[in-house]
């Protein structure tokens, strides 16, 4: 007797979907950022931080779509390579706040074009308004997620 596949469509073949997406999105940029000995996690992380002066590890890890215990672990390996610089909040010394050091910037600068041509060839076989599309309904799908 055959397995039963859930129809296209059902929330079991999304989350299937969804999951091997994100894991060709992780192999991909993992690749493009082999030289630089970085994880796509990593990337996630100061791709965030070059877009902001500072933020709280909270906003962070909510932004890259990471648990806290992760993301102190991501960032403890980005500030032993000087690329982040991790501080206590002057008005609030509970909250730590992260921000990116030149080197890191610099960083971001310089492998941003390959984690571009990574994510083109990723989406290649989709058109201009289907690339739109996906990026509107993954912002919708993930924007519940706190």
């Amino acid at each position: 007797m055959g397995t039963r596949v859930e129809s296209h469509g059902s929330a079991g073949e999304n989350t299937r979907l969804l999951a091997r997406a994100a894991n060709a999105v992780d192999r991909r940029i993992s690749d493009a950022l082999t030289t630089e000995h970085l994880s796509a996690d990593q990337w996630r992380v100061l791709d965030v931080l070059s877009k902001t002066d500072q933020c709280t590890m909270s906003e962070l890890a909510d932004a890259v779509g990471t648990s806290s215990a992760t993301l102190t672990r991501i960032i403890d390996r980005l500030v032993t390579r000087a690329l982040v610089y991790r501080t206590a909040d002057d008005a609030d010394r509970r909250r730590v706040l992260v921000q990116l050091s030149q080197r890191g910037a610099q960083m971001v600068i310089d492998l941003r074009p390959e984690v571009e041509r990574a994510e083109a060839c990723l989406l290649a076989n989709l058109t201009a308004l289907e690339r739109d599309q996906l990026t509107a309904l993954l912002a919708r799908v993930t924007g519940g997620m706190h």
